[in-house]
This record gives structure tokens, C-alpha cells and sequence, in this order.
């Protein structure tokens, strides 16, 4: 019988692969598990995306640009940098508390389990943190000026960095104590930003006088 080579049926097995993987894990999710799902035969899994290896590659792949598609821009937010920043913040709570960021719980899990085994989902997770940290930089720059010596170009991407690592610490620690309040770690996250980014200048300006 001829594979069915639709584009439907591929997505019926991504989105299969994708829910059973960000609830079991990519160890725990077998063949036979996805193509139960999916109602498709596991030959239709192996025609469409070779092994699982491959499989777990396209999921991660279509999950970050779908999510990446409905992250919310810094040009569409209103207000100062400092408003525009805490609404951003305030944004990611919300998304977390209706349960949007599965796929961010997908690929944290996959990329502590596997390591440094699959490339791909490792270039994908850097890819969605460079997302994130971008609009961290361009808070930076919206309310100091972009940055004009090497100096604080390397601060600027240091407290990026930084609020990036503290980001993704508030969304594991929210998925090991749901009872955690996302909104004001994150609200917390946007006033330490910009303490930081001013006792920088605050000593620059010591330094300079």
C-alpha cells in the first residue's frame, strides 16, 4: 500500500509526537505510542520523518517557530522601556498560567535529558533564548541609547545573558511548584534589569568624575 505522504497526515504525527513528548519525556515516547495518537501506522512515522531521531528534530523545529510566531514583539508594546519591559514580563506569566509555553517545557526536558546528544534541538533552544534575550537588549538600548563604547556593549549583553539564565529559572521553578507566582518573579526580573543597568552608570559616572 502506498505511504501517504500528505501534509495532513505529517501533522498528525508531529502533533501527536509533540504532546506525548512534553508529557513523558522523548525516552518514554515509543513509535507505537505516537502511532496509537495518531491513528497512522508506524510506517507512515518512517516514511514522513525517517526515525525517531528525526522525528523528535521536527517537533522541536515546528513547535519553536509556531511558538516564536506568537511571542509577543517590543515594537507592539506602548510606553517607556521600563513600562514596555514590565509588561512583557507580565505577559510571559500570563502565557504561563494558561499553559502556552508546553512547548518551552518540551525542550527544556529534551535538552537536559539528551545533553549535547541531538544538535539540533540544542540550536533550536539557543535560538528561542536568543529571541528572548534580544528583547532584553533592546529594553537596554530603548532606555540608555545604544551602546557607543565596547565597554557597555559587553555589559549590555552580560545583564541580557543574565536576566535570561534568572528567566529560565522562574519557568523551571514554576513547573517543580506550580503554587510559585510567576507574575511577580517576573515583575521582580524587570526592576532588578534596570537597577542593575543603572548602578552600572552610577559607577561609571563615579569613575568618570
Amino acid at each position: 500500500m502506498p505511504e501517504d505522504t500528505s501534509s495532513e497526515s505529517r501533522q498528525r504525527i508531529l502533533d501527536a509526537a509533540t504532546r506525548l513528548m512534553t508529557e513523558h519525556g522523548y525516552s518514554a515516547t515509543s513509535i507505537s505510542m505516537i502511532t496509537k495518537m495518531s491513528g497512522l501506522p508506524a510506517s507512515s512515522t518512517y516514511w514522513h520523518f525517517g526515525s525517531k531521531e528525526q522525528l523528535l528534530g521536527a517537533v522541536i523545529e515546528s513547535a519553536a517557530d509556531t511558538w516564536l510566531r506568537g511571542l509577543t514583539r517590543w515594537k507592539d508594546l506602548h510606553g517607556t522601556p521600563r513600562e514596555r519591559l514590565s509588561e512583557m514580563m507580565r505577559i510571559g506569566a500570563t502565557d504561563w498560567s494558561a499553559g502556552r509555553p508546553a512547548f518551552l517545557r518540551l525542550i527544556f526536558l529534551i535538552a537536559l535529558e539528551k545533553g549535547g546528544a541531538n544538535r539540533e534541538v540544542l540550536e533550536t533552544l539557543r535560538r528561542v533564548r536568543t529571541a528572548v534575550k534580544r528583547t532584553f537588549r533592546r529594553a537596554f538600548v530603548d532606555e540608555y541609547g545604544e551602546p557607543s563604547d565596547q565597554l557597555t556593549k559587553e555589559f549590555a549583553d552580560r545583564l541580557a545573558s543574565f536576566c535570561l539564565a534568572v528567566a529560565d529559572g522562574v519557568f523551571i521553578g514554576g513547573e517543580i511548584d506550580r503554587k510559585q507566582d510567576q507574575e511577580e518573579l517576573y515583575q521582580f526580573l524587570a526592576v532588578a534589569f534596570f537597577a542593575i543597568a543603572d548602578d552600572y552608570w552610577a559607577r561609571r559616572k563615579r569613575l568618570a568624575s
